[in-house]
């Protein structure tokens, strides 16, 4: 059911309530069965032990009635959410608008009809220190010495929220091709609202790349699922065709910054749906302690990892609501991460809230699927709370649940470090061993506009000296396709150097002998904005002709679209506001990161 979710943030900027997902397939031998959840729409919002069995079709329908608006017309029609199940099982959420009420009331064939409520941010105060030199949450979490053991590669990890910007240079080459369920299309490779690439920040921006911060799970991929607007608002319904979207396409972890008071069905089975098929999921728990701490789903639905929010002296946080439904505990105040540049021109942004607290989760998440692969969900939430550290009254409690997670210490439940052998053994003959070749790069990450020549070149060299005149391998891979190789040897310095024009993000991968060094090159759209004649703007875009483009209007502190068009060259964008404040935004293609403008007056 669509109900009112909220962002769980306390910052500036926005962390939210998110609903399950539609969509499913028939489970692969091994996962653990699920049942759809069956929730009449007059249920009253509170955990869930377990989900349920079907209900019987009447008691579903007279259920109905008592949750629907007093009047359903023309004028006030309502709209509702259907779950059912495909032929193999897998939940569908469909959303249709109704007149009346006896049409409202019939669904005799669905498990679930629910009033289609709204999704929306809920923005709070930002603290002073907004661009910290420091990330004390890593430092907590004991983070750098887990990532001798584990930083993530192999795991994807998606994340439902405003979208994320894959043009932005500490998630370069990290994020994958999403979806975007507000329109039902390829997409979320832009962020118009920015919380949802400061999430993707704290899972998985770059380390050691000599800019910004670095993510919890540096080497994961993020799956993009955009379920709200740039207004900061959606529907239940979108979130969970998200949760289910992201389930069958490859998502191991989804993190779920957002909560509502209100439990829905649709979201419910989808997160069980999500779970049968061995994806871990969290949730925040919530950001409303000031107002009695209300339940926050789905932080609370069965199978859901809720995280409350700690601050950087391992107190639970002002905001962060407390409940038998909170697992753990993270970092989730004044915590630095990526933000849209067409946002905040640093790129950077220090938030509050739940939102952030549970993105640390997912990552941890992340780190001990990567350790161990083949963890169920359950068994890497009990590695989570038997690991945390213990805070507040002994043993679980409302506030931090099990405690503040760990990351060697989780990582230490599911992947034992190996104890050296301290057996004395015999001096070794010693015979000299040829050097091997090493390889170093000049760019590891670097983000280029549409058509820009781009020059990478490697360097190798064995015992410290230039591996000159030797054999090596270079492979490409375009658009996160195949790699293509072919044969070469370096220069009497021991380089090798490679040319390529940007028509699609690549990397490009040197190996000689058995070391290698590769180079990622994000591709970005070409968009130039500029005022044209009275209430016109002309835009010229490369590299993404006929791919979705919005011109974005700011009114009432808020972006909303004005027109949409599919992109050309060259266009002249008429009827605009004299005076009025617009941006573009340009969707991303599978080959081309998209792009949002700046600000420009009509």
């Amino acid at each position: 059911m669509r109900v009112s979710l909220r962002y769980q943030v306390l910052s500036g900027v926005l962390s939210v309530a998110a609903i399950a997902a539609v969509g499913a397939m028939t489970l692969p031998a091994g996962t653990t069965e699920w049942r759809p959840v069956s929730r009449p729409v007059a249920a009253p919002a509170r955990p869930v032990a377990a989900p349920a069995q079907r209900l019987a079709a009447p008691t579903r329908q007279a259920a109905a009635r008592k949750r629907l608006p007093a009047e359903i017309s023309a004028a006030k029609p309502a709209r509702l959410v259907t779950t059912t199940l495909d032929h193999t099982g897998r939940p569908i959420v469909t959303v249709r608008e109704v007149t009346d009420k006896t049409e409202a009331q019939q669904a005799s064939t669905a498990l679930g009809v629910e009033v289609d409520g709204i999704v929306r941010a809920l923005e709070a105060p930002t603290g002073t220190d907004t661009y910290r030199s420091r990330q004390w949450d890593l430092t907590t979490m004991r983070v750098p010495a887990a990532w001798e053991r584990s930083t993530g590669a192999g795991v994807t990890v998606a994340v439902i929220d405003t979208g994320v910007d894959a043009s932005h240079p500490d998630l370069a080459g990290r994020v994958l091709t999403g979806y975007d369920a507000t329109t039902d299309q390829v997409g979320g490779s832009t962020d118009p609202q920015g919380h949802g690439t400061h999430v993707a920040g704290t899972v998985a921006a770059l380390a050691g790349n000599g800019i910004g911060v670095a993510g919890v799970a540096p080497d994961v991929r993020i799956l993009p699922v955009r379920v709200l607007g740039a207004n900061g608002e959606g529907y239940d319904s979108d979130t969970a065709e998200g949760v289910v979207w992201a389930a069958d396409h490859g998502a191991d972890v989804i993190n779920m910054s957002l909560g509502g008071t209100s439990q829905s069905s649709a979201l419910t089975s989808a997160v069980a749906y999500a779970r049968s098929k061995g994806v871990v999921v969290v949730a925040a728990a919530g950001n409303e302690r000031q107002k009695g701490s209300p339940t926050s789903y789905p932080g609370a639905d069965p199978g859901v990892i809720a995280v409350a929010a700690t601050d950087s002296a391992d107190r639970v946080a002002s905001y962060s609501n407390a409940g038998g439904y909170v697992d753990v505990a993270a970092p989730g105040s004044a915590i630095l991460s990526t933000y849209p540049t067409a946002l905040a021109s640093s790129g950077y942004a220090s938030m509050s809230g739940t939102s952030m607290a549970s993105p640390h989760v997912a990552a941890l998440a992340a780190l001990l699927v990567a350790a161990r692969p083949g963890l169920t969900p359950d068994e890497v939430e009990s590695a989570l709370e038997d690991s945390a550290v213990d805070l507040g009254a002994a043993g679980k409690d409302n506030d931090f649940g099990y405690g503040r997670v760990d990351a060697v210490a989780a990582l230490d439940k599911v992947a034992p470090e190996e104890k050296p052998t301290t057996t004395p053994t015999p001096t070794p003959t010693i015979t000299p061993v040829p050097a091997k070749p090493t390889v170093t790069t000049d760019v590891t990450a670097r983000t280029v506009t549409y058509g820009t020549r781009t020059s990478t070149t490697f360097k190798v060299t064995a015992g410290g000296e230039p591996w000159a005149a030797q054999p090596v391998s270079l492979c490409v891979s375009a658009a996160g396709g195949a790699w293509s190789c072919t044969a070469g040897k370096t220069t009497s310095t021991g380089t090798y150097t490679v040319a390529r024009t940007a028509t699609a993000s690549f990397r490009v991968r040197l190996t000689a002998s058995t070391a290698s060094s590769t180079s990622t090159y994000t591709v970005k759209a070409g968009l130039a904005v500029a005022r044209g004649a009275k209430k016109t703007l002309t835009v010229k875009v490369t590299g993404a002709a006929g791919q979705k483009l919005t011109v974005q209007r700011y009114v009432n502190k808020r972006w909303s679209t004005v027109k949409s068009y599919a992109a050309t060259s060259t266009r002249t964008v008429t009827g605009l506001v004299s005076g009025g404040s617009y941006r573009v935004v340009l969707s991303s293609t599978s080959k081309v990161a998209g792009v949002t403008s700046q600000t420009v007056k009509a």
